[in-house]
Formats: structure tokens, sequence, C-alpha cells
């Protein structure tokens, strides 16, 4: 996805519309923080060790990284409220979208978890 909003944001350099290529410029950079945010995460889980008080830390981090990448994806889209409907803004946000989604079940698996190892 980020490599389409960057060929996207090379195109839109030389468009007429100002906003929209504002819009792909700031959604190229949330999408690069999110990747951070969901490589992080992977990190965590890869390295998640003790029990208790120590995992729960470890698993809020993970939630929390999930979380600012999910945020980040809706904040591209919001960027594109006062583009004018087109082709390219249709297909961004639709994908946009199905990317929202798989982060989306990827954090409800991860909230499951620690639901899971914290207990009642």
């Amino acid at each position: 996805m980020a490599a389409y909003v960057s060929n996207l944001s090379r195109e839109a350099d030389y468009g007429a519309d100002h906003r929209a290529t504002a819009a792909l410029h700031d959604c190229f950079s949330l999408f690069g923080d999110a990747i951070g945010q969901i490589r992080d995460s992977l990190k965590q889980m890869r390295q998640l060790s003790g029990s208790g008080e120590s995992l729960r830390f470890q698993m809020s981090n993970v939630q929390t990284w999930m979380s600012a990448a999910l945020t980040n994806e809706d904040t591209c889209t919001d960027g594109f409220e006062d583009v004018p409907d087109g082709p390219m803004k249709v297909d961004l946000c639709g994908r946009v979208v199905k990317v929202e989604e798989v982060t989306s079940n990827a954090l409800a698996l991860v909230n499951s978890y620690v639901a899971k190892v914290s207990g009642p």
C-alpha cells in the first residue's frame, strides 16, 4: 500500500489539484508510520517473554502500536474529504478500507489474546 501511495504522490506532483497532492503526501507519511508501528508490534510479539505484569506490559505495547497504525490508516482517508471525487480518490480510499480491515482484524486477535492471558 505504501508503494502504491508513493507512486500516486509522485504522479500527483505534476497535477493541478494541490489538495489531492497534499492529501497523498500526508497519506504516504501516515502509511510509513503505520508500517513502522505494525513492525514494532510484530517484533514485540516475537520476543514475548515472562508472565503476569511483564507480559501484560508487552501486550499493552502491541495494542497501542496496532491501534496507532489503525488511526494513521484512517487519518489517511480523512485528508481526502475536501478532494473532489474521482477515480484516484475512489481507488485509494477503497484500498485503504481494505488495509484498515486487515489491521482491525489483527488488533482484534491481539485483544482476544490479551483477554485470555489476563484472565478474569
